[in-house]
């Protein structure tokens, strides 16, 4: 079963509205939802005005206790959203202190439906018609979420033209040798093919969400990640060195990693590849900031 926190701050207002919301718009049974807050006096009761908000909008939480995260909760979500970039700071912090390695799935709510560097604003010690204003700007955000994308498994996608076709093949030994979900989307010979078919089925795919990440080769990589690139939401690095790798996912959140099969040896492409897939993006605000300039 999929685990999903809603955090902010003192578990009273913003999460828990966001985890009445969540539910009653997620009708999957395989999927746990449940808020927490950073700094909380536990066992308090829902803010009477987020109560009679979320009541008003036929939602029930009355129930609900203040609770803080804890280290399990934190290392065993599958993903956590935060009401403030501030919130998610001190998560990520908290991670790194106790090397769990869930960093990547720590967002606020903002970045991870629209990757917006915009914080939900606490209603705490306002009137009613705050709160109103909270709960529809939480709601038409959770309303954006595709839940059944969360149960699915993420997979690598990789495709190459005949020029890439033996490394290629190299690359899903080393996936199939450590258990890592792919499709492979062609070519499947060394006949003479043209590389923009294969870019752009692989970049639709991680657009469209099918794929987490994707993988394109062709002689040089350079033709297949101009082709990858047409296509709008996808972020196409070609990399012959591990740092650009790195570097590429931490600033630029690739999405698609492109190499040339004459270009480099099949053992360093091998690192590159696992470079890639490891390293997680940074989450930072000037990077958000530049990626968001990117596809506007």
């Amino acid at each position: 079963m999929k685990n999903i926190i809603f955090v902010c701050t003192g578990n009273t207002c913003r999460s828990p509205m966001a985890e009445a919301i969540a539910k009653s718009l997620c009708k999957s049974k395989d999927i746990s939802i449940s808020s927490r807050g950073i700094f909380v006096y536990k066992n308090l009761d829902i803010n009477e005005n987020a109560k009679k908000v979320l009541l008003d909008n036929n939602i029930n939480i009355s129930n609900h206790i203040s609770k803080p995260i804890n280290i399990s909760e934190l290392e065993n979500a599958d993903l956590i959203l935060t009401m403030e970039k501030e919130h998610k700071n001190i998560l990520l912090k908290l991670a790194q202190t106790n090397n769990l390695s869930n960093k990547n799935k720590i967002f606020t709510l903002y970045e991870y439906v629209l990757n917006k560097d915009i914080n939900v604003e606490d209603p705490f010690g306002n009137d009613i018609n705050t709160y109103s204003k909270c709960f529809e700007e939480i709601y038409n955000l959770i309303s954006k979420i595709n839940f059944n994308n969360i149960l699915e498994e993420k997979i690598i996608g990789i495709g190459c033209d005949h020029g890439g076709f033996n490394l290629k093949n190299e690359i899903i030994k080393y996936l199939t040798e450590n258990n890592i979900p792919f499709k492979d989307y062609g070519t499947y010979s060394k006949d003479a093919v043209d590389y923009p078919v294969y870019g752009k089925k692989v970049a639709e795919d991680v657009a469209n969400g099918t794929l987490d990440k994707g993988i394109l080769i062709c002689g040089t990589g350079i033709g297949i990640s101009i082709t990858a690139n047409k296509v709008k939401g996808v972020r196409a690095a070609l990399c012959h060195d591990v740092f650009s790798a790195k570097a590429t996912r931490e600033h630029n959140n690739a999405n698609i990693l492109a190499m040339g099969e004459r270009v480099i040896g099949y053992g360093l492409a091998l690192e590159i590849v696992k470079a890639f897939l490891e390293t997680p993006f940074s989450n930072d605000e000037r990077h958000i900031r530049r990626i968001n300039m990117i596809e506007e």
